[in-house]
């Protein structure tokens, strides 16, 4: 068992009245290392975008059941009436996210979770499927700051998690992070490399905006910004450029 290292500051382990979750609910364990990052904070909340099942593969789901909240995002409705009834104390809208407003072909494939507006990610997943599983549409996209702004308003949000299928850098780059800074930031980066991390447009855009790299699973990369009082906990060291 690897251990934890020793923390350059006052809160070194969890709350012993808020133990940390056990099982995961999300690819790679992705759930819990958010969790173990966000050690120090009780019902918080989260923006869960590309958010796709309420508690299938879901990077937020574990949190709800701490007692968190928040705003959930994906461009397939047909989700909404699961989310409603698994998750009441969340907000759900059907929307697709990108940079800018602007009109996309949304591509849905009868697995969702590949659904995407990305050009070059539908032509990578056309070769899986035949013609009557996939359906393509005109659809307009919002912002991921403006969808913030208008279903939780001055809200701290604590959690970020980007799954958009090819479309998460322009997803963050309309976050507008500079204006709310969420303090832990996951984003698909299926493609990183543990070698070029500096190459990643990713990581470059994350880090070139203050946030600093502290994971990365095969599917995820795992950011942190740094001057959150509930991060604190976090050596220096790890964190240092």
């Amino acid at each position: 068992m690897t251990e934890r290292p020793l923390a350059d500051s006052r809160h070194s382990q969890p709350p012993a009245s808020h133990p940390q979750p056990r099982r995961s609910f999300s690819y790679d364990g992705a759930d819990l290392i958010c969790a173990n990052l966000l050690r120090n904070v009780e019902n918080g909340v989260y923006v869960d975008a590309g958010a796709n099942h309420p508690t299938l593969n879901n990077n937020t789901y574990a949190f709800y059941e701490r007692g968190w909240s928040g705003l959930a995002i994906d461009g397939a409705g047909m989700f909404a009436d699961q989310w409603r009834d698994a998750r009441p104390r969340d907000t759900f809208v059907c929307s697709l996210i990108s940079d800018a407003r602007k009109s996309v072909r949304f591509t849905q494939y009868i697995d969702h979770t590949l659904s995407t507006v990305d050009g070059e990610a539908a032509s990578r997943y056309a070769a899986r499927f035949t013609a009557d599983d996939v359906t393509v549409e005109t659809r307009e996209t919002e912002t991921l700051d403006a969808l913030r702004r208008s279903h939780l308003g001055d809200r701290e949000a604590h959690l970020l998690s980007v799954d958009v299928e090819g479309e998460d850098l322009n997803c963050l780059i309309g976050a507008r992070l500079d204006a709310w800074r969420p303090g832990v930031v996951v984003a698909e980066t299926k493609h990183l490399s543990p070698y070029h991390v500096r190459d990643n447009a990713i990581v470059q855009y994350m880090t070139g905006h203050g946030y600093r790299l502290i994971a990365k699973t095969p599917l995820d990369a795992f950011f942190v910004w740094p001057e959150k009082p509930y991060l604190d906990w976090i050596p220096s060291s790890i964190i240092a450029i």
